[in-house]
């Protein structure tokens, strides 16, 4: 399981003298709060697998396609009727493809910020990117912190989603849940308690809960205080 990096250890390194950090995205998980506190800070954030380059990533020296873009072409092909295999076009798609989604895999969560010199700041709700929570038992669950104490707020917020799945969770903090789409479902004991959109549920500090959705659920999380993670 990766380990969470938060906005909290970065303040600790910043207290410390640090003005850099090393981070492996296959081992860590960093807060989009803890980038902003870090850019705050001038704590240099430092991706020690970019210099490297990945195996079989980019073409020989013959010009060939990596193994698993030939493979990938293969298993197309196959699928394509007799007549319609156009070589040269399908090496283009399927490369842009895959850098597509290369690129999604990198850029992590993310999501439009507005911010007035008076510290109001406006999140565009549907800009908003999940990144994974890794704290969930490897499910796939959606993740992505909008506010939080890097713009001087006591609380934080974000949006959750994922899709006919669900987990245990003890809170340390307070919470609020705001339903936008599908059903929230949180089992406490032996009852169920479902939520739709425009409900919204409080669930306080040493709650211990089951989430849960029979389908595609999304909602937005108030949680205090700020550094949730770090509780």
């Amino acid at each position: 399981m990766k380990s969470l990096f938060t906005a909290e250890k970065i303040k600790e390194l910043h207290k410390s003298g640090e003005t850099s950090v090393e981070i492996s995205p296959q081992s860590t998980i960093i807060t989009p709060e803890a980038r902003d506190v870090a850019k705050k800070l001038g704590v240099k954030i430092i991706d020690v697998t970019a210099s490297i380059e990945p195996r079989k990533s980019r073409r020989s020296q013959a010009g060939s396609l990596p193994d698993n873009l030939q493979d990938i072409k293969k298993a197309v092909r196959d699928k394509l009727p007799a007549g319609h295999q156009n070589s040269a076009l399908l090496d283009q798609l399927i490369e842009k493809a895959l850098k597509e989604l290369q690129h999604q895999d990198e850029a992590g969560p993310s999501c439009e910020r507005e911010k007035a010199p008076n510290g109001v700041v406006l999140v565009r709700g549907n800009s908003v990117k999940p990144g994974k929570f890794e704290g969930a038992g490897g499910k796939p669950i959606g993740l992505t912190d909008v506010i939080g104490s890097a713009d001087n707020s006591s609380i934080a917020a974000g949006y959750m989603q994922w899709e006919n799945c669900s987990f245990p969770w003890t809170l340390t903090y307070d919470e609020i849940d705001v339903v936008l789409e599908g059903e929230l479902h949180i089992t406490c004991g032996n009852k169920t308690h479902v939520g739709k959109p425009g409900d919204v549920f409080f669930i306080p500090k040493g709650a211990a809960i089951e989430f849960g959705s029979p389908g595609k659920v999304r909602f937005v999380y108030v949680t205090y205080p700020a550094d949730w993670s770090a509780q």
